[in-house]
């Protein structure tokens, strides 16, 4: 799908990052429905989001798709593998940016005691980071890259690929892919001291997306 519109299809590495940067920015936070739920702006939320995203830029089982000839990045998938002596997510990541600390408890608070090895397996291929830009929606992108990112963590002697999502239309493409949800978290669950919820609730019920959702699938 990716050359038939004209695509170049490249393993992501650290001279990659101001292109991840941007897309992160641009098309990532604006979209995402945990940032935009708790009205977090991109300045606020970007240490988080790369604080996940940059260690993949490393691992050699991350990609990145790009236009020909503008060079622009217009999708990524940014992965790292963990083994059982690893948190289910990569750290607990703290900022300056109030908002950014905040999204970060969310994430560990949520992350915490899932376990995606279930007593069997010995290296996961984690999903940290997934984005596709507006222009090129429903392409069939995301499905591409995730099926890369699978071939890659099996050739590195991955045995399970785990991903956490609030985004609808990403949590749809898993299951798809034949992704199984463990652990889900009503969204209206999440309540300051007083009781109220932390995130705005109308977008997010107009967004579709109601809940966090942790996802794994054997390879």
């Amino acid at each position: 799908m990716s050359k038939s519109l004209g695509l170049e299809t490249f393993t992501l590495s650290e001279m990659d990052e101001e292109g991840f940067r941007d897309l992160m920015e641009d098309a990532y936070i604006p979209y995402e429905p945990v940032c935009v739920g708790c009205k977090g702006t991109p300045k606020e939320l970007l240490p988080f989001v790369l604080g996940f995203g940059i260690k993949g830029l490393t691992s050699g089982v991350s990609f990145g798709m790009r236009e020909n000839p503008s060079g622009r990045v217009i999708a990524v998938v940014s992965n790292y593998t963990i083994t059982p002596g690893d948190s289910a997510i990569s750290e607990d990541v703290r900022y300056d940016e109030e908002k950014s600390n905040w999204y970060s408890d969310v994430v560990a608070e949520f992350s915490a005691g899932v376990d995606v090895f279930k007593g069997k397996f010995k290296k996961c291929l984690d999903i940290s980071s997934l984005c596709v830009h507006p222009d090129y929606m429903g392409k069939g992108l995301a499905q591409e890259l995730i099926r890369m990112s699978e071939e890659k963590g099996r050739e590195m002697g991955c045995d399970v690929a785990s991903i956490q999502t609030s985004n609808i239309i990403t949590y749809h493409i898993c299951k798809k892919l034949g992704y199984e949800e463990i652990r889900r978290q009503e969204i209206d669950t999440l309540t300051d001291e007083n009781g109220r919820p932390v995130l705005d609730m109308e977008f997010m019920k107009t967004n579709g997306t109601t809940f966090l959702s942790y996802l794994t699938k054997d390879l």
